[in-house]
């Protein structure tokens, strides 16, 4: 399999470690051209650019000062960034990688006088020029075009009629009418025909750039989503083959049913939340929104066993995620924070009423509780702060529902219907 990622982010490293858990192999591909890719993700940018040469590449930083420049031109630090000048005029503007101190250039960027900045050069970890993009008036970008190491033009990608060309000594060889026609000419290429290809979606723009409701998007067997407001989306286009992607870590966090619980809400309704403080004086109870939050919340807090946080940081959120051992999907409305996927993959100990849940392939099926049966919640909470056998047999049921996930998503290679 190969997964094609919009660009390159932390769920490409986390659909791969999930592939491991599930015993399958997925190689990773990035569709946006970027300089600084980690070893092993391919790019077709980079392929038609360099080929088989790719890996006799040393990888190494281009400090500033080397930039290859006309005759007595010069390059001068101009406070956290760099001047490219001719005749003390300046000519460009050098932008570093991080750490910035270190000012090894990341990308330069070309200007006249009144400020026009019409092309970008950008730089990769082989210290090569990779790309140039050439830009109007309105910095909109016209025309892409990727170099191979000898600075030779090899591939040239038109933004706005999403046409791209590959060259060959300067001279068309293949002339692509859309960015999926450029996948299929990369995949034939490259040798990677029989893979099953899979879209993994990030930003909502790639639905248009890769035309994903029309024929075109037939070449994908799956389209995944990590953000199920993008996968709704694509769904409500007509979109049939889209997937929420569940990530399953190659290990969970200890979990030892310890008496801390989070909550995540955006109202103050939170199912039997009174009950469940006042029969539960051992447990903690962190109730956290993204917003200001009403006195009926701050009011619980006088039980002394209960925080509130209004406006939640994310240093405090990530906090809650470390210390709690039980989320409480137990709060009405929508959900906020991916708050059952995140408490999953953290293997948190997930309970929730029936007409609370936001997730429920995800619980195990007795960590979901008939709306009136707080009692027999209290209960099991309870149950599991004292035996941590039962914690880990629980956790076992609940880790078990993603494998289920995925085995049934692997199934359907041949139908393509999403869930």
């Amino acid at each position: 399999m190969i997964a094609f990622f919009d660009k390159y982010t932390e769920n490409a490293g986390k659909l791969q470690e999930t592939m491991r858990c599930m015993g399958e192999d997925a190689k990773i591909a990035v569709l946006s051209g970027e300089g600084f890719l980690p070893s092993g993700i391919l790019s077709p940018y980079d392929f038609f650019s360099y080929g088989s040469r790719q890996g006799e590449f040393a990888e190494k930083d281009l400090f500033y000062n080397f930039i290859p420049l006309p005759e007595f031109w010069e390059v001068r630090l101009t406070g956290g960034t760099g001047g490219i000048f001719d005749m003390g005029c300046e000519k460009a503007k050098i932008y570093f990688r991080e750490p910035a101190e270190k000012r090894n250039v990341q990308r330069v960027e070309w200007h006249m006088e009144d400020g026009w900045v019409y092309k970008i050069d950008y730089y990769n970890k082989y210290a090569l020029k990779y790309a140039s993009e050439f830009l109007d008036t309105e910095r909109n970008v016209e025309s892409r075009v990727y170099y191979s190491e000898k600075n030779q033009e090899m591939v040239v990608e038109q933004p706005v009629n999403h046409m791209i060309s590959l060259l060959d000594r300067g001279m068309v060889r293949k002339l692509f009418d859309s960015r999926a026609e450029f996948i299929a000419g990369y995949l034939e290429e490259a040798g990677l025909r029989e893979e099953e290809c899979v879209l993994f979606v990030q930003e909502e723009k790639t639905f248009e750039d890769l035309s994903l409701t029309s024929e075109a998007g037939k070449m994908w067997t799956k389209v995944l989503f990590s953000d199920p407001g993008l996968l709704n989306q694509y769904a409500g286009m007509g979109g049939t083959n889209g997937f929420r992607f569940y990530e399953i870590p190659e290990q969970y966090r200890e979990n030892h049913g310890r008496g801390e619980a989070m909550i995540l809400t955006a109202s103050d309704r939170v199912e039997q939340i009174e009950y469940l403080i006042s029969v539960l004086p051992e447990m903690r109870f962190h109730i956290a929104a993204h917003t200001q939050v009403s006195d009926k919340l701050r009011k619980l807090e006088e039980s002394g066993n209960v925080r509130v946080y209004p406006q939640i940081s994310r240093q405090d959120l990530d906090m809650l995620w470390d210390t709690c051992d039980f989320y409480l999907d137990i709060n009405h409305y929508y959900e906020i924070y991916d708050a059952v996927n995140a408490a999953h993959t953290r293997n948190q100990i997930i309970l929730g009423f029936d007409n609370t849940v936001h997730h429920r392939e995800l619980l195990a099926d007795e960590g979901i509780f008939a709306e009136a049966e707080q009692e027999k919640m209290a209960f099991t909470i309870r149950e599991l702060m004292a035996n941590p056998a039962r914690v880990q047999e629980l956790l076992g049921a609940q880790q078990k529902k993603k494998r289920e996930i995925w085995q049934d998503l692997w199934m359907r290679r041949e139908n393509g219907h999403g869930i």
